[in-house]
């Protein structure tokens, strides 16, 4: 069993909710994470990150910080995207081997497991490039807008 409220202590974090129990939720749809080493993510209001969400190992708990004050603006399927980006960051094995491709590989691990999902149909992946499609680029790895949503729409489309 995880100990959430103690690891909510330990990172100063609002709340804590532990992914796979019943109130995690990202939109009112019920989420979990497991990571590369098949333990469960946490998932924590930080309403002090400066970003919509983060993946970070805390006292070697796997962590997705997510901002309830960035993330309640955005429309159900980018709240569902970000959250499955900062999940994929941990299944991927990121944050013990960080690369320029990680930024991408969950881009893809997130449209593809949306689509999985039912998060993302054919319209909802539609307003996810629409509004990806201007996104700058970043130096931690983001592609800017066109090679971001052409890489998405590569990893939509496979099966």
């Amino acid at each position: 069993m995880m100990r959430c409220s103690a690891l909510g202590l330990v990172v100063g974090l609002s709340t804590l909710i532990c992914a796979g129990a019943a109130e995690a939720q990202i939109a009112g749809v019920p989420v979990s994470c497991v990571d590369f080493h098949r333990r469960p993510v946490a998932l924590s209001a930080a309403p002090q990150l400066p970003d919509v969400g983060a993946a970070r190992i805390f006292n070697g708990q796997p962590v997705i910080l997510m901002n309830p004050v960035v993330l309640n603006q955005q429309p159900p399927v980018l709240q569902l995207f970000w959250y499955a980006h900062e999940c994929a960051h941990h299944v991927l094995g990121h944050m013990v081997n960080p690369n320029l491709m990680n930024e991408a590989q969950a881009d893809c691990w997130a449209v593809r497991t949306g689509r999985q999902q039912g998060w993302f149909p054919p319209a909802a992946f539609h307003l996810l490039a629409q509004v990806l499609g201007s996104s700058p680029g970043s130096i931690w790895g983001h592609l800017p807008g066109p090679a971001r949503i052409q890489n998405m729409m590569a990893c939509y489309k496979q099966p």
